[in-house]
Formats: structure tokens, C-alpha cells, sequence
């Protein structure tokens, strides 16, 4: 199903065989039924009525992808060749866009790892010229891809299990090596304003080999920072997290500043620059 969020009043629908699908605007946090209402074809949903939780998925006629614009005030990152997309709206929290999926396609199957890794970091590439920039969880230790080669990473880092792992700097390009030996999913968290984004990259199959060719599925997930933070509280916190939020915020920054500690005194440069969204600092 395809649909159409700008300039469709009275437009008429082209016969299949000239279908070009248009481009398509959409505003985070802004409100999700004035998003649906002006879906150009229908859409299936999916509703929890006793939670008040709907999920509202859009596939494309033919899987013709869809060039879809992410916006926020003053700012806009497109995605090319989009298949798949669902917004997720628990009512009870908000009535606006603040989780939603989007599924890309990529390269061809039988594409080469190489080929995969750049189409990869283009996109990431993408996200950082519209603005996006590198994201710590706060209890992650701010260690920067760059500084990989001066310690042992991959079981933990300085005794911690990590969300951001240095490997995935969206600003370090992994060696072909390094690429193969990542066992199957690639995660790079990246923010902008009040939203993160998840970049998820999934490798099909087993084959670890950079010589046979790969198969990748590539997927974003927007969220908001109190859609993301809220979900990191047990289910019977998630009333009241706003009033348990700073708290929780000081203990992952005791955490962080533990594993920093230990990074510094290994002779690991700690990336001091970084301030991390608005919503995220603690005082």
C-alpha cells in the first residue's frame, strides 16, 4: 500500500503501469492520526483496545520502494528505497509519532560483504549530514571507535556489556575483518533534538567468509526519548518513570564514570567532548 502525505487533494490515482510511488514527508512527533489521515491508500492495523496500543503498518503495492523524508524542525534526512514502515501508538503515553519502524532495501542478494559495508556506512553517512550525531547510552563508557586497537573488546569493555559499543561508531569505519567477525547483528544508535535512532543491520546466514557474498536486511527504529526511556523501566515503573528518571540517570553516570576510570588508567582516550541529548544530562 502506498501512501501519499502532501499534495494529493484531488489527485487521481495513475493505472498501475505508470505508477511512480510519491515521495513521502513525515514529521516526528507530530500527531499520528493526522498522519493516517492522509495515507494515500489504506493501511492494516493492529489494536490492543485494552491497553489502548495500535500498530499501523504500511506495505507497497509491487514492494515499490518509496523515497520518505524524517523531519523535525529545521531539519530533514531522507531514506531511499523504503519497503516497509509501521508507527506504533500506545495512546495511553501519546498521541503523536514517537516510535516508528522503517525497513530498507538494500543491495541485491549475492551483493559482497564490501559492497554491504559501504552501502551501510553511506547511509549512516546520510544520517550525519541532516544532523544526527553519535549516541552513548548514558552508562556506556565514551570510548570512541578510533580507540579499539588499545584494548581487548570483544566480550565487554573494561568489564562492562555494553548498548553502544565502540564498534559501532557511526564515525570509525570498521575494518572488512572486523565486519565479518561481528556475529550477525550491527547496531549504531545515533540522536537528534529529542529522538534516537537505531540503525539495526542484520546479516543473513552464517557464512563468515568476506570472499562468498552476503545478504543484508536493514531496518531504523525512531523513537523519542520518553518512548525510549520509558520502556527501560520495569513494567509497574512506567506510570511514574518521569519522577524516577534523574535518579536512574545518576546511577548509569556512576557506571560510566567507573568504566572510564578504568579505560583511563589503561591508556584509553575517553571521548570528553560529548554531551549526549538535552533530556539525558545529568545535573
Amino acid at each position: 500500500m502506498l501512501l501519499c502525505l502532501a499534495g494529493c487533494d484531488g489527485a487521481q490515482k495513475p493505472t498501475p503501469a505508470k505508477w511512480h510511488p510519491p515521495p513521502v514527508k513525515i514529521q516526528l512527533g507530530t500527531s499520528v492520526d493526522g498522519l493516517l489521515k492522509q495515507l494515500f491508500f489504506p493501511f492494516t492495523s493492529d489494536c490492543l483496545k485494552a491497553v489502548n496500543l495500535c500498530w499501523y503498518e504500511l506495505t507497497f503495492v509491487d514492494k515499490k520502494p518509496l523515497d520518505v523524508t524524517i523531519t523535525q524542525p529545521g531539519q530533514s534526512l531522507v531514506l531511499r528505497q523504503v519497503i516497509g514502515l509501521q508507527v506504533l501508538a500506545n495512546r495511553e503515553v501519546s498521541q503523536n509519532v514517537d516510535d516508528l519502524d522503517i525497513t530498507l532495501r538494500g543491495l541485491p542478494d549475492g551483493s559482497s560483504h564490501k559492497a554491504n559495508r559501504q552501502w551501510v556506512y553511506a547511509l549512516l553517512g546520510d544520517f550525519k549530514a541532516a544532523g544526527w550525531k553519535k549516541y552513548y547510552f548514558p552508562s556506556d563508557p565514551r570510548i570512541a571507535g578510533s580507540q579499539l586497537d588499545k584494548f581487548e573488546w570483544k566480550d565487554n569493555v573494561f568489564g562492562q556489556q555494553t548498548l553502544t559499543h565502540p564498534l559501532f561508531d557511526p564515525d570509525v569505519k570498521m575494518s572488512l575483518e572486523r565486519w565479518m567477525a561481528v556475529n550477525g547483528f550491527y547496531d549504531w544508535y545515533l540522536y537528534s533534538g529529542r529522538y534516537i535512532a537505531h540503525v539495526r543491520v542484520w546479516r543473513l546466514g552464517v557464512a563468515n567468509e568476506s570472499s562468498r557474498p552476503g545478504s543484508y536486511l536493514t531496518s531504523i527504529e525512531f523513537s523519542s526519548l520518553e518512548t525510549f526511556w520509558r520502556t527501560d523501566f520495569p513494567e509497574a515503573d512506567r506510570p511514574n518513570w518521569k519522577a524516577l528518571f534523574a535518579d536512574h540517570l545518576r546511577q548509569l553516570s556512576a557506571r560510566r564514570q567507573a568504566t572510564e576510570a578504568k579505560a583511563r588508567a589503561a591508556g584509553v582516550a575517553v571521548d570528553e567532548g560529548y554531551e549526549g541529548p538535552a533530556g539525558e544530562r545529568v545535573q
